[in-house]
C-alpha cells in the first residue's frame, strides 16, 4: 500500500492555499485525509489550525505543472460562467450572485445580518474598486458574531444564538470558486435553533450601468438628467455587476 505524504500546516496556510499548492480541489483533500487518518479526532472540517499534520495522497507537483492546471481551471471557470449566463439569460431568469457584505434575514429574528465570506480568497465579483469576495455554499458565518440576527422567536424572544444546521442550500449548481457552489439570491440556510435565513440583499455594488438602464425608459431619463446620451449608454455592456 503506498504511504501517504504529510504536511505540517504553517501559519498563514489555509485548506485552499494547500490544496492549490498540491493541485488538487479541497474536497479531495479532505476526503483523503479524513479516510487514511486513524484518529477519529484528527479529522480535519471546514478550517485547520497551524501545527496540524495533514495526510496527502501525493508529492506537490512541480511549478510548470501547477502552472499549466491553474490555468486550464480558469478557462473552465470563465466557460462555465459563460455558457451558464447564456443558459439563464435565454430561459429569462435574472439572479445576482451573492457576495461578501451580503444582507441576511432570518424567520425567527427581528435585525438583519452581515454575511462573512471566508471560504476562499480566490474569485471576486465586483469589479473597478468594488472588490468582494463570491460567497459559497461553505460560507455560514456572520460578521455580527453568533448573536447576529437579534431577537429569536423560538427562543421567546431571547438573544440569538445562531448556530448553522448545514451549508447553504440551493446554491448555483454551474459555477463554483475552489470546488464549491457558489450562491445566488434563492439560496437558503437552516438554523439549528429552528430559523431559516434568505437573502435579503446580494451585497454587490449597485452600479448605474446597462443591467439596471437598459429597461428604462430612455426618453424620461434624458429629462430627469439632461446632458447624458441614454440611448447610447443602453448599448453599452456593463460588466461591473454579476447577475445570471
Amino acid at each position: 500500500m503506498k504511504e501517504s505524504i504529510k504536511h505540517i500546516v504553517q501559519k498563514g496556510e489555509t485548506l485552499e492555499s494547500i490544496a492549490l499548492d498540491y493541485g488538487i480541489s479541497v474536497s479531495e483533500l479532505k476526503n483523503y485525509h479524513n479516510s487514511h487518518i486513524t484518529n477519529f479526532k484528527e479529522h480535519i472540517g471546514y478550517y485547520i489550525e497551524e501545527g496540524v499534520e495533514l495526510l496527502l495522497e501525493n508529492e506537490k507537483p512541480t511549478k510548470p505543472l501547477l502552472q499549466i492546471k491553474e490555468r486550464d481551471e480558469k478557462d473552465k471557470e470563465r466557460e462555465e460562467k459563460r455558457q451558464t449566463k447564456k443558459e439563464t439569460l435565454q430561459h429569462g431568469k435574472e439572479e445576482y450572485f451573492i457576495v461578501d457584505g451580503a444582507k441576511c434575514l432570518c424567520d425567527k429574528g427581528t435585525i438583519p445580518a452581515t454575511l462573512k465570506v471566508n471560504s476562499h480568497t480566490k474569485s471576486i465579483f465586483n469589479s473597478k474598486g468594488n472588490d468582494k469576495w463570491a460567497a459559497t455554499l461553505e460560507d455560514v458565518q456572520f460578521k455580527e458574531g453568533n448573536s447576529c440576527f437579534g431577537n429569536c422567536a423560538v427562543k421567546n424572544n431571547n438573544p440569538c444564538t445562531f448556530s448553522p444546521a448545514e451549508l447553504w442550500q440551493k446554491p448555483f449548481e454551474k459555477v463554483k470558486v475552489m470546488d464549491k457552489k457558489v450562491l445566488v439570491e434563492s439560496s437558503f440556510l437552516m438554523c439549528s435553533v429552528g430559523g431559516k435565513i434568505s437573502i435579503q440583499h446580494h451585497g454587490q455594488t449597485i452600479l448605474l450601468g446597462s443591467n439596471n438602464v437598459q429597461k428604462s425608459n430612455a426618453e424620461l431619463l434624458n429629462q430627469v438628467m439632461p446632458g447624458i446620451n441614454f440611448e447610447e449608454f443602453q448599448a453599452e455592456y456593463d460588466d461591473n455587476q454579476y447577475y445570471l
